[in-house]
């Protein structure tokens, strides 16, 4: 039995988005039928439903054996995991965004604490991060932050707020991460599910 750590939420609609593209329906049905639950289990995988920030702490703790998380989580979190493969979906990037383009930012709100200070210092410019959990773009809209570093999918919810992207950074998308000792101790189990989340791809080439 493999035990896979998803996000729930958006992730976990493009995760089963995928899922049907690629007919593992058997996966995509037991998923599509979650209410309130947080374990899933079906003949031969265990699916557990966790806050994202929390799956590569679930992967790497030994609980799930896989764990399918954004990018921009490992970026953030530099997890003791294996970082097996991209997955094609969950793009979105890493912006900068203000209510105007400045020249600098001495403010800047954000979840990403670790990314924005490694940006802010590749570019030597002094900064103040404000660590924020939920929604950054207020800390902007009421000058709280001259600035945010957030991810960015549409830009919609920027614009919502009457902020606008002005640097774009790192690229994002979803990715299957392993624990590093069930990677050998379940070798095959895990090859078995990489092949066939890699199943549109052979389709394509």
């Amino acid at each position: 039995m493999i035990t896979i750590a998803l996000s729930k939420g958006r992730q976990l609609k493009d995760f089963i988005q995928y899922l049907d593209e690629i007919n593992l329906t058997e996966w995509s049905t037991a998923l599509k039928s979650v209410s309130r639950e947080l374990v899933i289990q079906t003949e031969d995988i265990r699916f557990i439903l966790v806050k994202g920030e929390d799956v590569p702490v679930y992967v790497e703790e030994g609980i799930a054996d896989l764990g399918i998380t954004g990018s921009d989580i490992l970026i953030e979190q530099n997890c003791n995991i294996n970082n097996l493969m991209d997955l094609p979906f969950g793009y979105c990037h890493f912006a900068i965004a203000s209510k105007e383009k400045k020249d600098v930012y001495p403010v800047v709100a954000t979840k990403y604490v670790n990314y924005t200070r490694q940006y802010f210092d590749s570019i030597k410019q002094p900064v103040k991060i404000i660590a924020l959990k939920g929604s950054v773009e207020l800390a902007a809209t009421i000058d709280m932050a001259d600035a945010i570093m957030d991810i960015v999918q549409s830009g919609k919810t920027l614009h919502d707020n009457g902020l606008s992207e002005q640097v774009r950074l790192d690229e994002i998308n979803a990715r299957l991460i392993s624990n590093k000792h069930a990677y050998f101790s379940k070798y095959d189990e895990i090859q078995t599910i990489i092949n066939q989340l890699k199943v549109k791809d052979n389709v394509h080439n």
